[in-house]
Formats: C-alpha cells, sequence, structure tokens
C-alpha cells in the first residue's frame, strides 16, 4: 500500500492504493506539490483498492463512502482525479463552489464557466502554459468572507481530441497516461505549471467572467453577456449557491456585478490565447 499525502491550496490530501496506475500517476502528477507535515489532519482521505486481489474492478472510497460503482482497474488513476474533486464538490458548504476553470493575470481572476465538451479545459490549459496562472481547470471556489477565488491548481483533465491537439500545441507540458474508454471518453492528464503550485497560496479578485465555447472553423468572436444571465449560469452550476441562502446569493451578485462578463467562440488556441492577451488588458 502506497500512501500520498500531500497540500493543494487550503486542502490536505491523503490518497492511499495498491494499484500500479494510481501509484504512477501521483509520483508524475504531483511532485512538485507541498507534502503535508506529520500529525496533520487529513481534509480528504481517498483510497483505490480491489475488493479481491485478482479483480479486475476496482473501487474508491472517498473517507468511509464509496461514491462511485465499481470501475475497471485500468481506469484507477482518473478516477481518484476525480474523486478528488468530488470531495471538495459535496463538502464545502461555507464557499461557493461551481463547475468552472479559474486563472489569473496581472492579479485579477478569470472564471471560465461552460458546458461540457466545449472546449473549457483545453482553453484554460493554453493560458495556463502561456501567461496565465492556473487555480483550477475544474471547480472555481469563492470565499463570501472577501469574495476572492481561492487557488486549487491540479492536473488539468483532457478528453479525446484535446489530448493530441494540447500534445502538440505543449510540448514543454509533462502528460499523464492516457485511459481509453473511460464515462468520459479517453482521458489524460497535465501536470500544472510548477508555478501554479507554488503560488497557490494566492488569492486573486475576479475580474472577468468568460463563457467560452469551442465551434469548428468558427473565427474568434465576442459577445456581450448580460450579468442577469451569468447569475443564472453560475447559479445552476454550483453545489451551496441555494445551501449559503442570502449570503450565497449577495456573494455571487457581488462577484459578477465586479466583472467584466463575455461570451467566447474559437476554433484555434493561437488566435483565443491573442484574444484573451487584449482581454487581461480591461
Amino acid at each position: 500500500m502506497a500512501i500520498y499525502r500531500f497540500t493543494v491550496g487550503p486542502f490536505h490530501y491523503s490518497v492511499e492504493s495498491t494499484i500500479s496506475n494510481v501509484q504512477a500517476a501521483m509520483e508524475r502528477m504531483y511532485v512538485d506539490y507541498p507534502k503535508s507535515a506529520p500529525g496533520t489532519w487529513d481534509d480528504f482521505h481517498l483510497r483505490a483498492f480491489r475488493k479481491h486481489r485478482f479483480s479486475r474492478l476496482a473501487r474508491l472510497a472517498i473517507d468511509s463512502e464509496e461514491p462511485f460503482a465499481p470501475f475497471p482497474v485500468e481506469q484507477a488513476a482518473p478516477v481518484v482525479e476525480w474523486g478528488m474533486n468530488w470531495a471538495i464538490w459535496l463538502n464545502l458548504s461555507h464557499w461557493l463552489v461551481f463547475h468552472a476553470a479559474m486563472l489569473e493575470k496581472n492579479g485579477k481572476g478569470l472564471i471560465l464557466a461552460a458546458d461540457s465538451g466545449d472546449g473549457k479545459s483545453t482553453l484554460a490549459a493554453a493560458l495556463a502554459f502561456r501567461g496565465w496562472r492556473l487555480l483550477s481547470d475544474e471547480l472555481t471556489l469563492i470565499d463570501p468572507a472577501d469574495c476572492r477565488m481561492v487557488p486549487i491548481p491540479r492536473p488539468i483533465c483532457l478528453k479525446n481530441d484535446a489530448i493530441r491537439i494540447l500534445r502538440d500545441f505543449l510540448p514543454e507540458a509533462v502528460f499523464s497516461n492516457e485511459y481509453p474508454d473511460t464515462n468520459k471518453g479517453r482521458v489524460a492528464h497535465i501536470r500544472p505549471p510548477k508555478e501554479a503550485v507554488l503560488r497557490m497560496g494566492e488569492r486573486v479578485t475576479p475580474r472577468w467572467i468568460v463563457f467560452p465555447k469551442y465551434l469548428p472553423d468558427s473565427p474568434p468572436v465576442w459577445t456581450p453577456w448580460e450579468k442577469a444571465e451569468a447569475v443564472v449560469k453560475l447559479g445552476q452550476n454550483g453545489v451551496d449557491y441555494s445551501t449559503l441562502g442570502v449570503r450565497g446569493f449577495e456573494t455571487l451578485t457581488s462577484v459578477i456585478g465586479g466583472c467584466v462578463c463575455r461570451k467566447f467562440e474559437y476554433s484555434r488556441l493561437d488566435d483565443a490565447l491573442r484574444e484573451f492577451e487584449s482581454l487581461s488588458e480591461i
């Protein structure tokens, strides 16, 4: 049994597994993360295991619960990554948590809120290696106490054609193995730039909220995004928005009120990077 204990932003993770692909992924993807000190309380404890030694199925326990059905042992590494997201998604009732990517440039925060398959993580990965600091590719955390974004930079999940596109576009990036036939298709992860990990204690105030959408052969197109629509969209993408009640609504409207809100269509990453360079000047 290998045990990996490390810190991501304000959270301490413990990941245990006897499965070789989980061990390889932990050692490759989390080499830059600070190790939790002995005696540190783990916020989230994950254990990936086979019920029987020769079983072709694996299981994932998060603390004392198993939120996912058994899965092929070959897919254990990406399932652990999804479990790390799941742990935050279900347990943070004191912050706003949205399904959205977040990055930073020049001390200002960017939220990328998109539907699945619209190219959010692909765009976030390109930006993260071209002048923007990755805060998260999957979850946006907002602390109601100060309305700032809480960085949790972890490996960026890519699916299907995005893997090939970014292997060509980011030859300097460190990729995980590829895992075919998951419930999300073929997946792989990119290790975040080291700077994102070193600076993950630095919170930022949101400045831009962008709803990106990949469209084949589309030129880059910006469209104003009504703030009332952004409130509805982010509210639908949030987990504890209603739990926080009035405070949640006031936090969300305050964040959106202070942001430039846009929709963005694109097909080429080079075009998108030029456009976001112009956005960073607003």
